[in-house]
């Protein structure tokens, strides 16, 4: 019996000893202590209720209204290929991939909705690094290659589209109307076409060869300044004549597509120049004129001499 209680005691001098500590916090009273009581209970965390799933009809409707900015966006960079059409692109699909990520999606289309945020977010990523001069593997475009162009050869754009048939197929689609996006061209020009000839007064004379795996563009620089400009074909042969007398920097550009607008190759482009120079002189005699003529290939070939070097895109000379 006196264990029994002692134990009572026990616990009434605990309850008395916490009353008196919340007393001297600023209470009076057996009042204070329960106010204070109270006002825990109160405190207590809740569960957040959770969102009621949405009937397919819901999803549907809800999702088309999510997507809608997309189609528009998507549509009016294909149509245009600006970089502001890109970054409006890219911001759409972001946008839209975070208000799906907050739907409360049927079950039969959960898995679907995720996958829509995830793919809409890979594409807003392959555009803005199209953005930034890159491919989605992070290697460098052509300059004058055409964003709406690159962006329809993207692997993020196929599954986007195979995910909208997949979503459709099943009775719950997305309402993202992808564009027609531009296809890769191949232009081309006539070997020994001139995009730049302002300084063909001389006797010299220069007979390129273009063995290389695309066409290519030869321009050349004196003193810093473009002299002329000479497109050749894949396998084609051309020489340059009258070729003033000087010391010359042979820069070339290949690839294909040429695109006259942007004064570049769209596709497979590489920049370089030789890293020797070109002197060309004249000497008259009573009987003859005697001048400089040199042959170039644009490919490794035995016994040859000329080393080049990669040129960054921002220091190519344009033709």
């Amino acid at each position: 019996m006196i264990t029994g209680v002692r134990s009572r005691l026990l616990g009434v001098t605990a309850t008395a000893s916490a009353v008196v500590v919340l007393a001297a916090c600023g209470g009076s009273g057996a009042a204070s202590s329960r106010n204070t009581a109270a006002g825990g209970a109160s405190t207590a965390p809740s569960a957040s209720p959770t969102p009621t799933e949405m009937t397919t009809g819901q999803y549907v409707a809800t999702v088309g209204a999510i997507d809608k900015p997309v189609s528009t966006a998507l549509s009016a960079f294909a149509a245009s290929g600006s970089t502001a059409r890109l970054d409006a692109a890219a911001t759409a699909l972001e946008n839209a991939a975070g208000l799906l990520d907050g739907v409360a999606a049927p079950a039969a289309a959960a898995q679907d909705n995720v996958d829509l945020s995830a793919k809409l977010k890979a594409l807003a990523g392959d555009l803005q690094s199209l953005a930034k001069g890159q491919d989605g593997n992070g290697n460098a475009v052509c300059a004058a290659a055409s964003p709406a162009v690159q962006a329809g050869r993207t692997d993020s754009l196929t599954a986007l589209a195979t995910l909208l048939k997949t979503m459709a197929a099943a009775g719950h689609p997305a309402g993202i109307t992808l564009p027609k996006f531009p296809a890769q061209q191949q232009r081309s020009l006539a070997t020994g076409t001139y995009l730049r000839d302002t300084d063909r007064s001389g006797n010299g004379q220069l007979t390129i060869e273009n063995g290389g795996d695309g066409d290519a563009v030869i321009t050349l620089t004196r003193s810093g300044t473009r002299s002329f400009a000479v497109y050749l074909r894949k396998n084609g042969s051309y020489t340059v004549k009258g070729v003033r007398d000087g010391t010359y920097t042979v820069y070339f550009t290949t690839g294909s597509d040429w695109d006259s607008g942007r004064k570049g190759f769209t596709s497979g482009c590489a920049y370089q120049k030789f890293d020797e120079t070109l002197k060309f002189t004249t000497k008259y005699t009573s009987t003859q004129v005697e001048y400089t003529t040199y042959t170039l290939s644009l490919y490794a070939i035995p016994g040859g001499t000329a080393s080049t070097s990669n040129v960054p895109p921002g220091q190519f000379p344009t033709p």
